[in-house]
């Protein structure tokens, strides 16, 4: 099926990580530093409240904090800017991976598969998870949409991993959960592509390509083992 594949590209939340196992611990930190004293049941209440408003990670923190504060009619909050910046730096250093991810990126660098990273989001934060996972050196390249100015699903950022590391679309597969962002902007690059059925978007309709629930079935796809 994937017979010509020379690079595989990856998608890094709820394709590699647990975006909500991650950002649960990121709420548990930041209400212990902030509020230090909720505790208990009131503290998973707030914790099941950052969750449910931040939308994914899709809303922008400039809209999320203020919807926070009011929520909890937070008297005298830091400047939004403080609030943000405490989410771009401080997110990224709790990272959750998926199991048999990183054992699977190093079986497919192991066979001779060039890795690539494509991920939409703030440049620190995301760059920071990668560093944090310890994954870096697994991958040939990888580029945050905001290091570029070019966000999934513009063909462009597709474009521009595949001329990083000299590949034609034929020879290119992409990873990824997301139906529009990964999916059909890879399959608009010219890629082929895996859906991740995970996360956020689990269950929801995709174009009909290759899907599995772990990226550790990849090995069974690409190589024909386990």
């Amino acid at each position: 099926m994937f017979e010509e594949i020379k690079a595989v590209f990856f998608d890094f939340d709820d394709t590699l990580q647990s975006r909500a196992g991650a950002f649960r611990l990121y709420c548990a930190d930041f209400l212990s530093r902030y509020f230090p004293e909720v505790q208990g049941e009131e503290k998973e209440k707030r914790m099941d409240e950052m969750e449910a408003h931040v939308d994914g990670g899709y809303k922008s923190r400039e809209e999320y904090w203020p919807e926070m504060i009011a929520l909890w009619g937070w008297e005298n909050p830091p400047a939004l800017q403080v609030l943000v910046d405490d989410f771009n730096t401080t997110f990224g250093k709790r990272v959750v991976m998926l199991e048999g991810s990183v054992e699977t990126l190093r079986q497919l660098k192991q066979r001779g598969y060039l890795l690539g990273m494509v991920t939409n989001g703030n440049s620190l934060l995301q760059n920071t998870k990668v560093d944090t996972a310890g994954i870096r050196d697994l991958f040939d390249m990888a580029v945050v949409s905001d290091d570029i100015g070019i966000w999934k699903p513009d063909k462009g950022i597709f474009e521009y991993a595949m001329d990083t590391l000299g590949v034609t679309p034929q020879q290119s597969l992409f990873v990824g959960d997301h139906p529009i962002n990964d999916i059909q902007g890879a399959l608009s690059a010219g890629m082929q592509a895996v859906r991740v059925d995970y996360g956020s978007f689990e269950g929801k309709p995709c174009a009909d390509v290759y899907t599995v629930k772990n990226v550790s079935e990849l090995l069974k796809v690409l190589t024909g083992k386990k």
